[in-house]
């Protein structure tokens, strides 16, 4: 009992107000704890076996005080919910998902989970349904169907959270179409007046109160239904009009899924918990199991109005509302209520617990986000000042392009003019070499030119003298 003892009234109800609506029927008083006798009357209307809820009332009460607490009876209630759906009564399957117990009860239709709606008279009395019927004329329906617009104000003028009203909205509205005709505005008003009254709403919509204009056949088609009958009578070694589990574990197995899948649609076909299927029963398994193979669809948690084998209805109908006695052991000395104080201490210590450690939590996380978000600043304003400095320097870069263009230009055109001055200069200096070298010729011949001149001049000074003297 030490794992169970670790578990909250909400992990072990997870959440489900069911569990609470069950306790409130056995601990009328509210003394914190049920009797062994009140607790068998009621767990013998889940349809279990003696064998199983014995086992059931041991994982319980393992101080062997002869009554249960009320985390005890949530962890019986949560073993019958595992018994129920094909697991083993153990306290190490507390923490699977399973949803809450089925247990056989007229007092309120919203607790009918596993009827026939085909064979039960309609859970709203006629004259409830003229009043919902006149508060839905007064909506202005179009076409004889209200949208969620109007009648969201109606849902919320009851005042009730609005996941309960989310819930209510999603079981009303039967056909899945967003709106809510006569019957199912008639659907949705009885549960909300069921929840005022404090009755959990359920989470699928009880057979009962599905309207009669709604109810719909048995899913195994005809077809269907003649070829598992052969299956059936090939698998009925002994004759007896049943299938144990021995018998079908074999062509079970065949179909490749898994065991555990195979365990929870046996638990749903068998209806009665008597551990064997009747021909129907082995018809809606094979359905069950070939709409898993075909068309990928899961089997349901509970099975739906239209699922039960129209030979399960009747003896469905009858057996609701039988509370046969038994007790589980002999009842002892009841103890005093510190056990159920100690037991609520424990859990509000854990709750103050969680809630400090989900709350530092809350601020670490917060601190570290508030460090990010920063970090995200400080990074996105280097990265606008490093694309400021990259457009400065691509700028730069595209104006010393620029300015390399033009100078290799200009160089192009004076290596240009150099070439063209080197050629010039190199013809002057031809012309001047051809000049100086004229010039050296006209020099020489002017020297001779004059010492001539000078010959000439002395032979005429010679000959005047001459004739001077001859005259």
């Amino acid at each position: 009992m030490a794992a169970a003892a670790q578990l909250s009234l909400t992990q072990l109800s997870s959440g489900n107000p069911t569990y609470e609506k069950y306790y409130r029927q056995v601990d009328t008083a509210n003394t914190g704890r049920v009797l062994a006798s009140d607790a068998a009357a009621f767990l013998k209307k889940s349809g279990l076996p003696d064998l199983i809820l014995g086992k059931i009332w041991d994982l319980a009460d393992t101080d062997g005080k002869g009554f249960l607490n009320k985390q005890e009876f949530f962890v019986a209630l949560r073993l019958v919910a595992c018994a129920q759906n094909g697991l083993d009564v153990s306290l190490s399957n507390l923490n699977l998902a399973v949803p809450p117990p089925r247990f056989h009860d007229t007092n309120s239709p919203l607790l009918i989970s596993g009827t026939s709606a085909s064979e039960l008279p309609w859970a709203v009395k006629s004259e409830d349904k003229a009043k919902y019927d006149a508060i839905f004329d007064s909506l202005s329906p179009v076409n004889g169907f209200l949208s969620g617009d109007k009648v969201k104000p109606v849902l919320l003028n009851s005042k009730l959270p609005v996941d309960i009203l989310g819930r209510v909205w999603e079981l009303s509205d039967i056909d899945h179409d967003g709106m809510l005709d006569r019957d199912e505005f008639a659907v949705a008003m009885f549960l909300v007046y069921c929840a005022l009254e404090k009755e959990p709403v359920p989470m699928s919509l009880p057979p009962a109160l599905v309207p009669p204009s709604k109810r719909k056949t048995w899913v195994v088609s005809p077809s269907e239904k003649a070829k598992y009958d052969e299956i059936f009578l090939k698998t009925d070694k002994d004759m007896d009009g049943f299938v144990s589990g021995l018998e079908a574990r074999e062509i079970f197995l065949k179909t490749g899924l898994p065991s555990a899948l195979l365990a929870h649609i046996w638990a749903l076909c068998d209806t009665k918990n008597y551990g064997k299927l009747s021909k129907d029963q082995f018809a809606l398994a094979f359905h069950l199991i070939n709409q898993k193979l075909v068309k990928g669809i899961d089997p349901p948690h509970i099975l739906t109005p239209e699922m039960i084998p129209p030979s399960d209805r009747a003896n469905l109908q009858k057996n609701i509302g039988s509370s046969p006695v038994a007790d589980f052991s002999a009842i002892k000395e009841l103890d005093t209520l510190n056990n159920e104080l100690v037991d609520l201490q424990r859990e509000k210590n854990n709750v103050e617990q969680d809630l400090k450690e989900k709350e530092d939590t809350l601020k670490q996380r917060t601190s570290e986000v508030q460090d990010l978000q920063d970090e995200v600043q400080r990074e996105s304003t280097n990265l606008q000042n490093l694309q400021a400095q990259k457009q400065q320097v691509q700028e730069l870069l595209d104006g010393l392009d620029e300015q390399k263009a033009q100078l290799e230009e200009q160089l192009l055109e004076v290596r240009k003019k150099c070439s063209e001055e080197a050629q010039l200069i190199s013809s002057l200096k031809a012309e001047l070499t051809s000049q100086e070298s004229q010039i050296s010729t006209y020099e020489e011949e002017l020297a001779k030119a004059r010492e001539e001149l000078s010959r000439l001049q002395q032979e005429t000074t010679q000959l005047d003298c001459w004739s001077l003297k001859q005259t």
